[in-house]
């Protein structure tokens, strides 16, 4: 890799990130500022606007800081994969602590004017419950976690062929793949090595698949102002939700399956595989994205519920709350869903990904 195509991987990629972090505050609905909850009619009220140019302005400020390591490490150090992780890691650690300032200060702000102004807050609103609505909801779930499980299992299955098969398997194993599909990093074969990649690849099958079936569980709050409308539009929303996260699904398993059979023959990944299913998979995020941003459970008159309680989050970004039973909820500030660590399986779920990653640092 030269100079010119890491320059050209690499500072995309963090511009990308800088856009996704610089509008998260519009793409997090209709309820919650900066991880605090508040009536969308003072959204843009002139303190809470400062607050937030105030974010633009240090992300924006930080990615510029970031772009100017990026270059020298690869111009003066030529420290080209150092490049593709350090300035992407450090500018995601420098803007969740930005953001922490400014949710602070929102919440202090809320907190200053809640002395004068009373109707601050999202209006608590009666708790709608409708049996049918449930009943086609769990109907719609159920349908798709089956969808789901097939390329979930394939993997497993692909997975534990590969480990049964270790005294065929190539002395001399690639780990890593460039853009054009070709090898180029290798490790001698252990069953230990073998190990590591077959866990790594079925761990993050089983996280994907338990995160989109939560996720589609998560609470539906119903507009009280018209219900039937509200649940046409919420089973449609749970519909489409539902088939882009089959579509990540198969696209990530794809893309899985396989790097593992290629690891197996010690060959390089098709780009007709491997390009395919990565486009397969932006383009299904980014409409999922915009899907979320349309999510009838954040428009402002929406109904109230548990998880709209600014004591149960932390920095408004992680649920704690052990009185409610759901694993995932929809996300303060930003686009998806976080695990609700007050329950014992949002614990387990929460450090999983950091204990497979661990457990294969061991092993390596």
């Amino acid at each position: 890799m030269n100079n010119t195509v890491a320059l050209l991987i690499n500072l995309p990629i963090l511009f990308l990130v800088y856009l996704m972090i610089y509008f998260t505050q519009n793409l997090s609905g209709e309820r919650h500022f900066y991880g605090i909850s508040l009536n969308n009619n003072y959204f843009n009220k002139y303190e809470f606007k400062v607050l937030d140019k105030r974010f633009k302005l240090l992300i924006t400020l930080g990615f510029i800081v970031f772009a100017i390591i990026t270059l020298v490490l690869i111009y003066i150090f030529n420290s080209y994969i150092v490049a593709s992780i350090l300035p992407i890691l450090g500018f995601c650690l420098y803007q969740f602590f930005i953001y922490v300032y400014i949710h602070n200060n929102v919440k202090a702000l809320k907190n200053e004017l809640a002395l004068n102004i009373s109707d601050l807050d999202i209006e608590k609103t009666n708790v709608v419950f409708d049996t049918e609505f449930m009943n086609e909801k769990n109907r719609i779930i159920k349908k798709f976690s089956i969808w789901f499980m097939i390329p979930t299992i394939v993997v497993v299955l692909i997975g534990t062929y590969v480990i049964s098969q270790y005294n065929s398997i190539p002395d001399i194993i690639p780990t890593h793949w460039g853009i054009s599909g070709k090898a180029d990093a290798f490790n001698d074969k252990t069953f230990i090595s073998i190990l590591s990649q077959v866990l790594m690849m079925v761990g993050l099958g089983g996280i994907i698949y338990i995160s989109s079936v939560g996720s589609l569980k998560s609470r539906a709050k119903l507009s009280i102002d018209d219900i039937n409308k509200s649940k046409k539009s919420h089973l449609h929303y749970l519909n489409m939700l539902a088939f882009t996260f089959l579509i990540l699904i198969i696209g990530c398993q794809v893309m899985l399956i396989h790097i593992l059979i290629s690891m197996y023959n010690a060959s390089d990944v098709s780009p007709m595989i491997l390009w395919p299913c990565i486009i397969v998979i932006i383009l299904a995020a980014i409409y999922q994205t915009y899907l979320y941003y349309k999510s009838p459970s954040k428009s402002k008159d929406a109904v109230y519920s548990v998880d709209d309680e600014d004591c149960v989050w932390i920095f408004g970004c992680i649920y704690n709350n052990n009185n409610d039973p759901s694993l995932f909820v929809e996300k303060r500030f930003g686009v998806g869903w976080t695990v609700n660590i007050g329950t014992t399986a949002g614990k387990l779920l929460f450090i999983l990904p950091f204990a497979i990653l661990l457990i294969i640092l061991l092993l390596i």
